[in-house]
């Protein structure tokens, strides 16, 4: 992927979500009020052609693609009818290829794609009332990736993760334990990346969300911004859980 997969649009502006933060001496930092920077109109039919067109020539190109939408409301954003269908129709004609789907509005209206979601998401996506529990999220991550023949994963906080394949049955991974304050901010995409890049590079599913639980973890210890794991920090905590590291005997 390249700068000339982007495109400009003057139109639409990039959504921006501003989140002031109170830092003082020997207290954790405390969040303002969000400022959000975003579109309230839908995004133009000419605009929504043009970036399923690329996506279309992307998947060609790339061994797996994240459908981030961030958008509350609905087709305001990239991720819209169109585009989402052009990434159903990328997944049909490329064998191999990895998708993971992932929105602040649910998935319930996605294509049968990879999903990633929360247990709160889950419960809403299968019109369950209460807070799911691990047996049921287990049983219906399974369920749901029967369904869409495609992964499923389901984060559950200080729980973990849990993961399920078409055929077979799910597999949890604790999250790694708290280590004093935490700050979530950008643990849900540390997730979703770690997932995506350890699996188009050949891990299988419980490796790639014990990368994912480390990744999260280094992230939520980072106080006052959106962390980062890298692949030096990810590899130092996984061998102080005594957990291998991919590719090793």
């Amino acid at each position: 992927m390249s700068l000339e997969d982007f495109l400009n649009a003057t139109s639409r502006r990039t959504p921006v979500y501003c989140k002031p933060m109170v830092l003082e001496p020997g207290l954790p930092p405390r969040e303002l009020n969000r400022l959000d920077s975003k579109n309230w109109t839908p995004t133009p039919e000419e605009l929504q052609r043009n970036l399923a067109s690329r996506v279309i020539a992307l998947a060609g190109r790339v061994d797996a693609l994240l459908l981030l939408d961030q958008v509350e409301r609905p087709e305001t954003g990239v991720v819209t009818h169109l585009v989402k269908e052009s990434v159903r129709e990328a997944l049909g004609k490329r064998d191999g290829l990895l998708v993971l789907a992932d929105s602040r509005q649910g998935l319930r209206h996605f294509p049968p794609l990879g999903f990633k979601m929360n247990a709160a998401e889950l419960a809403r996506m299968t019109g369950t009332p209460t807070v799911l529990d691990l047996d049921a999220v287990n049983r219906q991550a399974a369920e749901l990736a029967g369904r869409t023949g495609q992964p499923v994963f389901v984060t559950m906080a200080e729980q973990g993760i849990v993961g399920a394949l078409p055929g077979r049955g799910p597999e949890h991974v604790p999250a790694p334990p708290v280590r004093g304050p935490i700050d979530i901010v950008g643990a849900g995409d540390a997730v979703t990346a770690n997932l995506a890049a350890a699996l188009a590079a050949g891990a299988d599913l419980r490796e790639a969300m014990e990368l994912a639980m480390a990744a999260a973890s280094l992230v939520i210890h980072q106080l006052g911004t959106t962390g980062t794991a890298s692949v030096t920090q990810i590899a130092q905590l996984l061998l102080t859980r005594g957990r291998p590291i991919l590719g090793s005997n």
